[in-house]
């Protein structure tokens, strides 16, 4: 990491020239400085029936108002230099009762304690004129497939070179980063969930990227290798696909050979388990129709998700650039499904010699009543398959149906809406229902959850 120091160190000295520059106008200094980002507010009410497989469960759900706002501030290149700053304001846990018991109710009820507000991103960026090269320096957006665009960030280099024609070529070197949905556990990081914690294993990247337009449509790959210290001895990510203004068909496959000292990792192995252990893997297959070319605003996609090795347990964020519709059975204690290869909460992931199975169709149905006016229906439905020991073994088979409003006022206001409609059903040897007088565990008959989730939400963007 020698060699990541060193180029970090320069980009701090770059900071420090320009800041040591004379006093002037604030007019003359913004002039040219380019302004982007947005803001959003989301108002959540969840529902539940039966909550975590307990019958009659107490907790009935909460609604909460959630804002955020981000702006980006651009200053123009001068010598092929230029400097980026994002600041950010995150506030996801506004809860409101409504009459409901939730635990949570001292935060505010929905105007209380601000929180999550500081810097996303603060990197130069330099662009060489005798080739089409970018590099960028400090901290920054980790736009990799295996992360969240809007919340993970990484402190390191990133270059992109454009010279050959129709391909981008990407490496990266980052000796921290943060993923905002992981949990307490990791050796040298603080809390996850967007509170600021970072992972300080060092984290590099590999990427070619191809785009050809024939005359028949668009054809583009991706390849990405990863390699994280004792995280992950190797990863891989694949992507082919094929787009014209009717038809649409793409393909995914990811590969993740998970390093086998968990030790090194876990600052408590025996509350988060010995997680798998060797080869996981992941794959999705999506093909979509569009009809608008003939006059019918009507768009149809159809996919697929699967795994065939012990675990699919792939990515950093839960959901990174995986295709798939539907906005709530993912990581949730109901279908305890997770992607990630960090612990996410509401996931139930086996440990090591043991494994899981993911088998997921899903469609999506979208209607344009006017041009800035869609409504459309979204629907999964899913296995996910644990397996313990040869005799210890079961599915939770889940089914989501979700209508969705989407609304653009004009180009920088978006209003949208959803209602999801998540029901699961689990078998009685994925885990134990109670326990006897004894402490012998008692399995009882399948058992079913009922998640109903309504989400409204304004995003502004300039």
């Amino acid at each position: 990491m020698k060699f990541l120091k060193l180029s970090l160190a320069a980009c701090v000295a770059v900071c420090g020239i320009a800041s040591s520059a004379s006093a002037q106008d604030l007019e003359e200094a913004i002039k040219g400085v380019d302004v982007s980002g947005m803001l959003r507010y989301r108002y959540r009410d969840d529902r539940y029936t039966d909550r975590n497989y307990v019958k009659d469960n107490s907790d009935k759900g909460a609604a909460r108002h959630q804002w955020r706002a981000d702006v980006l501030f651009k200053v123009p290149v001068a010598d092929y230099v230029a400097m980026n700053l994002g600041v950010r304001y995150h506030n996801p846990e506004q809860n409101v009762n409504h009459g409901n018991t939730y635990p949570g109710l001292d935060k505010g009820l929905g105007s209380g304690k601000d929180s999550s507000f500081g810097v996303g991103d603060f990197n130069v960026v330099i662009t060489p004129d005798f080739t089409n090269t970018t590099i960028k320096a400090g901290k920054m957006i980790l736009t990799t497939p295996l992360n969240d665009p809007l919340d993970d960030r990484g402190t390191g280099i990133l270059a992109m070179n454009s010279d050959i024609n129709h391909w981008t070529f990407v490496g990266g070197a980052f000796d921290s980063w943060s993923i905002d949905d992981f949990q307490p556990g990791y050796v040298g990081a603080a809390a996850g969930n967007n509170t600021g914690g970072s992972i300080t294993k060092p984290l590099y990247t590999l990427a070619a990227l191809g785009n050809y337009e024939t005359s028949v449509g668009n054809v583009e790959a991706q390849v990405w290798g990863f390699k994280i210290e004792d995280i992950l001895d190797s990863g891989m990510f694949l992507q082919l696909g094929f787009n014209n203004s009717l038809f649409h068909i793409t393909g995914q496959y990811a590969f993740a050979n998970l390093d086998n000292d968990r030790n090194h990792i876990l600052a408590n192995p025996a509350v988060y388990g010995d997680r798998v252990r060797g080869g996981a893997d992941l794959y999705t297959l999506e093909a979509g129709v569009r009809f608008h070319d003939y006059n019918v605003p009507l768009a149809l996609k159809l996919g697929y998700m699967g795994n065939t090795q012990d675990s699919y347990a792939v990515s950093l964020d839960n959901e990174g650039s995986f295709n798939k519709v539907g906005q709530t059975w993912f990581e949730n204690n109901a279908t305890g499904i997770s992607i990630s290869t960090l612990p996410i909460e509401g996931q139930s992931m086996p440990n090591n010699h043991q494994g899981n199975s993911l088998s997921v169709f899903y469609g999506s149905l979208n209607y344009d009543i006017l041009d800035n006016l869609n409504v459309g229906i979204e629907y999964v439905n899913g296995t996910n398959e644990l397996k313990y020991s040869a005799t210890n073994r079961g599915d939770i088979d889940f089914q989501e149906i979700t209508p969705v409003v989407r609304w653009q006022y004009n180009k920088n206001l978006a209003l949208s809406a959803y209602y999801a409609m998540l029901t699961t059903d689990r078998d009685k040897n994925v885990t134990p229902k109670h326990s006897d007088e004894n402490g012998n565990s008692i399995f009882g008959d399948r058992d079913s959850e009922d998640r109903n989730r309504l989400q409204v939400e304004v995003r502004y963007t300039f």
